[in-house]
């Protein structure tokens, strides 16, 4: 979240002048006062502007797109209607409004010394990226615990389209109370000083600082403490499974677990390396603002937006890591018209028309990895599915029952794949 949710501007704000450490500036007249000259820097530099614009519009669109897509294909195939699809759905509605909103008001904040939002955005800036990043990350909880509840759970405690729904509610509910401090305990002032007019975004300073830690705990300590449990309880199966899959002698679903293993991997790991940096520098604030070397407030600076920069950049990226690592979801974008559209012209450029390098292995990538998938690990990764579904079936190891190929185009709630 931008820095003017945390305590007014750090940087602007802490230096000592009148008003500062007072709990109630109202009275005082600060038109007798000069604001310290070398404090006023209005905006940062227009090509560091540049910079943080050009690193910023490539994550917007591959988020905004990617999360489009995602809700676009579960909406309009009904085959993918799944539970478990619906909570996905959901946490990349909120990761696309995250993205759509939240990086302008942070931007603006970060180039700006006055806050130029006025007293509605002082209010709903905070609460909104708040609310929509906590929604996201209680989707993603609900997430791993369905993939808990896949492998290692009886059937019976599998979520259903009922339950999806009201999950899906409560996850906005619960966002949006949890965030609402944000939005009550923010304020907008402005000090006419007699040579500047300062506007900032105030926080009560005797509630918010310790209300950060619940929302830090929310949004990193909690979800990642789901994922862990969650996770190792899946690998823990899938070992025990591998042992005496050993004995049977069957290597497509033995080295289906190391994929599975190398996924949720990737999940973990992903998710800390984006969340742990705003953790870490929302625990250091204080300690770090009250310092009063400019040289520490710098680096501040430059960390608060790198952290921020990885929060949105974790809500761009949640589209490949549970939309198009599925091969659901892949199948169901392989049809969509644009996609359609690049497999058929692919083949049809002459041959003496000369492409940019760059741009030709841009395509290159975008066509390998989204578009015109031939899928020829297909006949192998349905038999893991028929030897993983086998071995779970009931919650058990019945080495002795033998599971048919499931038929195409039928719905198996338990298919591993689905959820890895």
């Amino acid at each position: 979240m931008s820095k003017s949710q945390n305590v007014e501007d750090p940087l602007v704000l802490i230096e000592g002048y009148p008003g500062d450490k007072m709990s109630d500036d109202s009275q005082f007249d600060f038109s007798k006062w000069d604001f310290p000259e070398d404090r006023i820097w209005l905006h940062i530099p227009e090509t560091e502007m540049i910079i943080k614009i050009c690193t910023f519009i490539p994550v917007l669109i591959f988020g905004l797109i990617g999360n489009y897509i995602i809700i676009r294909l579960i909406v309009m195939n009904r085959a993918l209607r799944t539970p478990t699809n619906l909570i996905i759905a959901n946490m990349a509605m909120a990761d696309l409004l995250t993205l759509l909103i939240c990086p302008t008001m942070f931007l603006i904040n970060d180039f700006y010394q006055n806050y130029l939002l006025g007293s509605v955005g002082c209010k709903l800036e905070g609460f909104l990226e708040g609310a929509f990043l906590i929604t996201a990350v209680l989707n993603l909880s609900v997430v791993s615990y369905d993939r808990l509840t896949a492998i290692v759970l009886p059937s019976e405690a599998r979520l259903t389209m009922r339950g999806a729904k009201i999950v899906i509610f409560f996850t906005w509910l619960a966002g949006i109370l949890i965030a609402l401090p944000l939005a009550i305990y923010r304020t907008y002032k402005v000090r006419h000083w007699k040579n500047f007019t300062e506007m900032y975004c105030k926080e009560n300073p005797n509630i918010l600082p310790k209300y950060w830690y619940v929302l830090i705990t929310v949004m990193v300590w909690l979800p990642l403490a789901i994922m862990l449990i969650c996770y190792t309880a899946i690998f823990y199966k899938l070992d025990r499974y591998e042992k005496r899959v050993l004995n049977r002698e069957h290597p497509l679903t033995v080295s289906y677990k190391k994929t599975v293993a190398r996924t949720l991997f990737i999940i973990t790991i992903v998710f800390v390396v984006l969340r742990l940096p705003f953790t870490i520098l929302v625990i250091m604030r204080d300690r770090i603002v009250a310092n009063t070397e400019s040289m520490i407030k710098s680096s501040f600076r430059i960390f608060w937006y790198i952290s921020q920069y990885l929060m949105f950049l974790n809500a761009a990226i949640n589209p490949i890591i549970y939309g198009y690592t599925n091969d659901n979801f892949r199948r169901a974008y392989e049809q969509l018209p644009l996609c359609k559209t690049c497999c058929n012209k692919r083949t049809k450029l002459p041959k003496e028309k000369k492409e940019n390098a760059w741009w030709k292995s841009v395509k290159m990538w975008l066509h390998k990895n989204l578009c015109c998938l031939k899928y020829k690990n297909d006949f192998a990764g349905s038999l893991q599915n028929e030897n993983l579904n086998m071995a779970f079936s009931n919650n058990g190891f019945e080495e002795e029952k033998v599971v048919e190929s499931q038929p195409k185009g039928s719905n198996n709630a338990l298919e591993i794949g689905e959820h890895m």
